[in-house]
Parts: C-alpha cells; structure tokens; sequence
C-alpha cells in the first residue's frame, strides 16, 4: 500500500509539472512576438472622452491584458491591434502623463493636456508641398489670432477655419514629422503627416522596360501601395523604400512627366523623355588587338557615362567616356570574336561583329571618290611588302602603292562602286569601319577652257530619261545633255528652238518642258511630242518650280515682286507671303512650299509656306550669315541658290558662298553637309577634293544624281553620292 502512495505521489506531482508548463506557455503565446515599439499618439489634448490612438508595433491583441492611466487616474482600453490601441480619457481627470501597461510591462507614450483644443484627425495623412490636408478636432476658433498651423515645424499657409476644420496647406520642403495647431497659447499636436517629394529620376529618358530610379522621400516600404505613372500610364514598381523606387517603364510610354500616386496623393516629378534605342553608325575598328582605343559613333547615347553599356561578345567592356554621339573604350583583349553591343538605359542594339585579332582598320581617308582617288588606310598589322597587303573594293582589287605596319596608300581602282573595303594579309581580314561610296564630283559637259555654253547660264533641269536641259542664256538656247555629257541645242520639229532671254526652266512627269523667257514675258511650253505654245504671259517670269498637280511657281522678276502661282491652264494669281525670291524654290507631296526669301531672311535660310496658307519664317536657317549644320533656325547658310527635293523627305540646298552643298531631312528640319570647301576653284574628284566657282542651279535625276550649274567655269558639274 504504501508502494502504491509513493507511485501515485509521483504521477500526480509529473501532472502538476505538465500543467504548470502548459500554463506558462499558454501565457507566454499571449505576449507579443515582437518588441513593443511605440511611435506616434494624437491626439494629444483634448476634453474628457477624448479617444486617443497609440500607434507602433508588436502590441498584443487582448484587451485585457492592458492597463491606461492619465496622471495616475485610470483610462478605459477600447481596441487593441498589434500596431494600434486607442483608449479613452477619462472624465475628472487632470494634465499629466499617458502610461500604457500590458501585462505589468508599463510604456510611458507622452503628455496628455486636458483643454479645448484638439487635433483629432489630418487627412490625407500624406502629400506633396501644395496639396491640401484637413485638421480636424475642436476648438480651433479664436477671437483673438487666428490659429496656426506647424507640420513638422514648419509653417502652413491656413486656407481656411471654423472651431472644428482647418484647411491647411503643405509647405515646401516639409518633411514628415506630426501636425501642430496653436490656438491662444494652447498648442495641439495630432497624428504624423508623411511628405512626399520627387526629388529626381535617373534616366531622365529611355523606352519599354527601362529600369527608372526614383529619388525622393515619403514613398511606401510596399511595392504595391507606390503607383508610379509615367505620362499617365501606369509602371511596375519592382523595389521600395521611403526615399527610393525603381520601376520599369512600360509598353506604349509617352514623353511626358512622370507621378507618384500614393492613398491617391499624387506627388509629379519631372519629364521623362521617350527615345528609340540607340543607333550604331559606325565602330572603329571592326577588329584589332588588345589595347586598340574603339570608337562608337551613332546617336541617341546617354552623355551620362553610367547609362552606357557596350559588350563584346557578350562581354562588357568599360567606357573611357561617352556622349550622345559616341562612345570610347579600350579593347581589352581575349573577347573573342562576336557581336558589339550597346545598351542604353537598357534600350539595346546590335551593331557589327568584332574579331580578336592583330589586323585592323582605324581610319579610311577618304570614304569616298571616283577611280582614281588617292585613299590613305591606317590601322595595325599590316604587312611592310605593300604587295603582302590585298585591299578590294566591293571586291575588286586595288593596288597598293606603299605600306608600313600602320598604313597603307592606293588609288581607288577601276569599275569601282560603293561597298565594303576589305584589308587581307596572311589568313587575316579587316573590314574598313564604313563603306567606301563611289562618291564625287565630275564635269558632265564644259568646263574654263570649253565653249560649249556661254558666260551665264541661269537654271537646270531633267526628264525621265536622265537628259539633263540647261538655259543657256547668253546664247539665247536651251542646251540638251545626255547621261553621256553629248551636247545639243533643243530642238522643237526638227529646227532649233529660238528665245529671246532664256532663264527658268522646269520639266513635269509627262516630260512636258516650261521655258520662262524674260524677252517676251512669257512661260513657253514644250511637250514632248514638240508642240510649242505660250502657256502663260504678262509677267517677267523668273525661276519656276512644279508640283505634282502641274502648277507652276514662277518668281516674278523684279524687285520684292514675289510668286505667281500658275495653274494647268494658264491662269496665275499672287501667292500671299512670299517677298523678293530670286532663287529656284520647291514644292512638296502635299503642297507646302519652300522659298529663299530676300526680304524676309536675306537669302540665307528656307521659309515655308504651308498648303494651309500659313507662312514659316526661318525653317531653317536665319537672316544672319554663317555655317553650322543643325536644326531648323540653328542652322547657317550663306546664300541659298536653289532647292529641290529627292524621295519625298530628302532636300537638298547650294549654299553658294560656303561653297557648300547641304541636304535637309524635311520631316525633322536638320540640315548636314555634304560637302564643303574653303574657297572656289575647279577641281573634280571626291567631295572633299573638289572645287566650284560657283554653285547656281541645281537638278537631281531619278537615282538621285545631283546636277549643279557652276556658270563661273561655265561647266555643268555632277556630283554622285552613290
């Protein structure tokens, strides 16, 4: 028996240990898993029954479990939630300290002032400077100084006022911190307020699926809760802090500013700027050893160094700088041979391929000419023994007059057209960084010593055949040149077409030819069956342009006399907004005219005259005298004397007193040159040997052959781009 006592003693005393353990454990499951933390209460004055909300983490969920006092005197519990517990203050109470307990573990959370005046609510709790915020509580009316209101310590305009709204608005430069109202000496502290500000984006521009940084402050810890918009359409935000979001920018962008919505307060920053991926021009070299200085010219590269990528063969490669035309970096040697590629702002394009190798290409001067141009090829691992070095182009072969390890020298060789140029020495190749364009200037007929045409000849034309026609004016002809350069007078059923003064000339799609003649005041028209009639008359006409319905633009000769517009039939009337135009002008597809104008731009730029009737000055170029390539009035000339148009978007200008010839891209108003030179002369060959003594009228055939009169060495001068 009394075994079994002492069996039994043991079991019950086990029991009691279990429950004592389960117990302790049962009330350790009741405290919170993370430590109490308490950051905010409001409001923090106010009458008796004033709730009051304690904010922070890691509070427990039982009721229960807390104790509230108020200067020692006991306030009710009336919900709790692990990041909130609002209590409220009890009635007969006094000014002192709000102490929360749980648990006997006691928080001392601030001052509690008993008073009029309360901060009960801010909404929205957040926002940028300028918007707008609601105070609510009571007690806000004075007789004395209207209340002011503090966020975080810095003076709010009050928009409005009654006992228990204010209207305030969020000041520049805030920051985040708590909501302070001051009413006759009384001050009212309510929850805190987040600011929000933008404070920069980096990249400022890019496309589809570019990874935007955002600074700035005020932003969410969750993703989601951060709406990020750019020009209105919505981004997905991959990370967040409160002062820093990265996003990607989504399909269909615009340019335009960029917003951050958060609980529908949206904060815009600056613009951002949608551009195509970059454009790979030109690498030099295409292939080399290590230590070769690479060059990557194009556009639409960043200036900012870090927004650039370039890999080799799927190996990046550090930039030594970067602009928005070009990038610079030092081949480092065992790439491999493979793709270079450029990123920028995570837009990629592939560009050529890339050997690893001893032999390369650096510089090919120049890139164009005719047979017979001297170039000069530089870059490494050539052979000393000139004939160990085999250069073609567009695979013919060239000869090489004289090699050294860095450069070779050779002419341009015979049947030679625009392609590649190709270096091979040993079992190695290197292609030339660009193409090698059949590319000149020759004399198609005449030329100082010839007499084939007369000291002066004024305009230019061709028909569908490629013959070129030139008013040959002190001879009172009009001269007919074949693709060949033979020279004829024109002849109208079979006898030689007679004029008294010769100047304009133009010629349609159907080869029907118009001849202004300032002797007789009339535009002579010529079919091409040989009919001859007057097809207008009254004026002293001058240099014309067509357009694709037949009407005629014809300058009236004469000082600031302007255009007259001529139609099919005959009929001409004064075309609004043009000056004193002396010059050969065109017409576009759809109707918009362009003009160099005396009067209004001293012969030095392009106005435009819209389909519309409404007039451009200065589309491109300005009144004031000069040379820069650029876009729209930034650019220069020095004395327009002719346009003509090329494959709808194509323009070409002679820009006389530059010695100058500059092409247009009509959609984007940006001028080039294509060639340019220091003074005049005659000189035929590529186009930067070449020389003119002056650069009059110009034609351009249907495979975009440029015939430009230089009446100065009375010669009509061809200049091929192809």
């Amino acid at each position: 028996m009394k075994t079994w006592t002492k069996y039994s003693l043991s079991i019950i005393l086990f029991i009691l240990v279990l429950a004592g353990s389960a117990g302790c454990e049962k009330k350790e499951a009741m405290l919170p898993e993370t430590a109490v933390k308490i950051t905010d209460y409001y409001p923090n004055s106010g009458k008796e029954g004033t709730l009051v909300t304690i904010e922070g983490e890691g509070f427990g969920t039982s009721i229960g479990a807390y104790k509230a006092t108020v200067n020692g005197q006991d306030a009710a519990v009336i919900s709790a939630t692990a990041t909130a517990v609002v209590i409220r203050i009890p009635v007969g109470g006094s000014t002192g300290k709000l102490v929360l307990s749980y648990d006997s573990k006691m928080m001392d959370v601030g001052t509690y002032t008993y008073q009029n005046l309360s901060v009960r609510q801010v909404f929205p709790a957040n926002g940028p400077a300028g918007s707008q915020i609601r105070i609510g509580g009571t007690g806000f009316g004075s007789i004395t100084h209207p209340a002011e209101v503090f966020i975080n310590e810095k003076k709010a305009l009050v928009v409005s006022i009654s006992d228990t709204l204010i209207v305030a608005e969020v000041p520049n430069e805030a920051g985040s911190g708590s909501v302070l109202v001051k009413v006759d000496g009384m001050d009212a502290k309510g929850q805190n307020f987040t600011y929000q500000a933008i404070k920069g984006i980096k990249p400022l521009s890019g496309g589809k699926d570019t990874r935007v940084v955002i600074s700035g402050e005020g932003f969410e810890q969750l993703t989601t809760q951060n709406i990020v918009e750019f020009n209105g359409k919505k981004a997905l935000v991959v990370e967040s802090t409160p002062e820093r979001l990265v996003v990607k920018v989504p399909e269909g962008v615009t340019t335009g500013p960029l917003s951050v919505n958060i609980n529908n307060q949206k904060t815009t920053g600056p613009s951002f700027t949608v551009v195509d991926k970059p454009i790979i021009q030109t690498v030099t070299p295409l292939s080399g050893p290590k230590g070769a200085q690479m060059t990557i010219s194009g556009s639409l590269f960043s200036k900012e160094l870090d927004e650039n990528q370039v890999y080799i063969n799927n190996i990046l490669i550090p930039l030594n700088s970067a602009n928005e035309s070009e990038l610079k970096l030092t081949v480092p040697g065992g790439t491999g041979s493979g793709v270079i590629r450029v990123v920028v702002n995570d837009q990629v394009s592939n560009g050529p391929q890339f050997k690893d190798q001893n032999l390369g290409i650096t510089a090919m001067t120049p890139d164009n000419g005719l047979t017979g141009t001297s170039v000069t090829i530089r870059g490494t691992g050539f052979s000393t023994t000139a004939s160990e070095n085999k250069v073609y182009f567009n695979g013919v072969l060239a000869m090489v007059k004289t090699a050294t390890e860095n450069s070779l020298v050779l002419e341009a060789p015979l049947r030679l057209s625009t392609g590649n140029v190709k270096v091979v020495v040993g079992g190695q190749e290197a292609l030339a960084p660009q193409l090698f364009k059949r590319a000149g200037v020759m004399t198609l007929a005449g030329g100082p010593s010839s007499n084939t045409f007369a000291g002066y000849m004024s305009a230019i034309a061709t028909d569908q055949q490629g013959n070129i026609y030139v008013t040959d004016t002190n001879n009172k002809q009009v001269k007919k040149i074949t693709p060949s350069g033979a020279v004829s007078i024109l002849q109208v059923n079979g006898t030689d077409a007679v004029f008294v003064k010769p100047y304009g000339i133009v010629i349609d799609k159907q080869n029907t030819m118009y001849v202004s003649d300032q002797g007789t005041n009339q535009v002579i028209k010529i079919t091409s069956a040989g009919q001859r009639s007057v097809h207008t008359s009254g004026f002293a006409p001058g240099h014309m342009s067509i357009d694709d319905a037949g009407n005629l633009y014809v300058n009236i000769n004469g000082f600031a006399a302007g255009v007259n517009k001529v139609n099919p039939t005959g009929n001409y009337s004064k075309i609004n907004g043009t000056g004193w135009v002396t010059t050969r002008t065109v017409v576009d597809a759809l109707g918009n005219y362009y003009y160099p104008d005396q009067n209004a731009i001293s012969g030095n730029g392009l106005m435009r005259r819209g389909s519309d009737g409404i007039t451009m000055n200065a589309w491109i170029g300005f009144s004031e005298a000069g040379y820069a390539d650029g876009i729209g009035s930034a650019a220069r000339f020095q004395g327009i004397s002719s346009v003509v148009l090329f494959g709808g978007n194509t323009m070409y200008a002679t820009d006389n007193f530059n010695y100058a010839l500059r092409e247009i891209d009509v959609a984007n108003r940006k001028v080039s040159t294509i060639f340019k030179a220091n003074n005049r002369g005659y000189v035929d060959g590529s186009l930067v040997e070449s020389r003119f003594g002056a650069l009059a009228d110009m034609a351009v055939d249907k495979n975009g052959n440029i015939y430009i009169l230089d009446p100065d060495n009375k010669a009509i001068r061809k200049v091929f781009l192809k």
